[in-house]
């Protein structure tokens, strides 16, 4: 049954699908229970969110890499609470091959040397997570140089899969640049960094807003956070 546009876990929706169809007691009873499970993890990822973006407001950083293709809040927090501090990566490739973006190689008893492609080796949970942004890259910025690079890549390849791996390595690469002060080149256009710090001052609350000294009006707490980034980087470079 689809819902259509409803909103999976809403009350509403759970009326409408009940008087969808002459359900027995038994059925009843699961569809309650599986709404009230899904409400419930609804509600968890609510208080999740939060306490995930006010990590993200303490740590510069995390801000920051919100501005590059690809990485919106939950990948920023996740790769400062995976990669820590970079400089235990002297290289942007040890970075790779830690989290598992790099092609794998054996070698044989008699010299043969075999490529293996990406995967069960590494931070897997990172790695999938990346991917994810790989695939946004794909299908949201093909205006952006790494998203047009990406679509060149498949058009020679023809394999998706291959083209998103490739896509999550330069993400890789670029977060490396910009955790070790360099410019990253990979970066969001001013709409697309405007639309994602929406989403995360939505994603913090009103009550959280204020606690944190952010403005409680939406336009404002982004301009703020826009400043933030701005002086973070200033004061980087300099």
């Amino acid at each position: 049954m689809r819902t259509g546009s409803r909103t999976l876990e809403s009350e509403a929706s759970e009326s409408w699908v009940l008087r969808q169809r002459d359900w027995t007691a038994l059925q009843r009873e699961l569809l309650g229970a599986y709404y009230q499970n899904l409400r419930a993890q609804t509600q968890r990822r609510k208080v999740l969110l939060r306490l995930i973006g006010r990590e993200i407001c303490a740590e510069p950083l995390m801000l920051r890499c919100m501005k590059l293709l690809g990485i919106g809040q939950i990948n920023a927090f996740a790769l400062l609470a995976i990669i820590g501090d970079v400089r235990r990566f002297e290289w942007p490739e040890k970075l790779v091959a830690y989290i598992g973006l790099n092609p794998g190689q054996k070698e044989s008893g008699r010299g043969k040397h075999i490529k293996l492609g990406v995967g069960k080796r590494g931070r897997g949970d990172l790695r999938n997570l990346l991917l994810q942004g790989a695939h946004a890259v794909l299908r949201m910025g093909k205006n952006t140089p790494m998203g047009q690079w990406g679509w060149k890549l498949f058009a020679r390849k023809g394999q998706r899969n291959i083209v998103v791996v490739a896509i999550a390595r330069k993400l890789l690469v670029q977060v490396w640049h910009l955790l070790s002060g360099n410019p990253p080149t990979a970066l969001e256009c001013d709409k697309s960094v405007t639309d994602k710090l929406k989403r995360f001052a939505t994603n913090l609350g009103k009550s959280l807003r204020a606690e944190l000294f952010l403005q409680t009006n939406i336009e404002e707490c982004c301009a703020l956070l826009q400043n933030q980034i701005l002086s973070h980087v200033k004061t980087n470079t300099a």
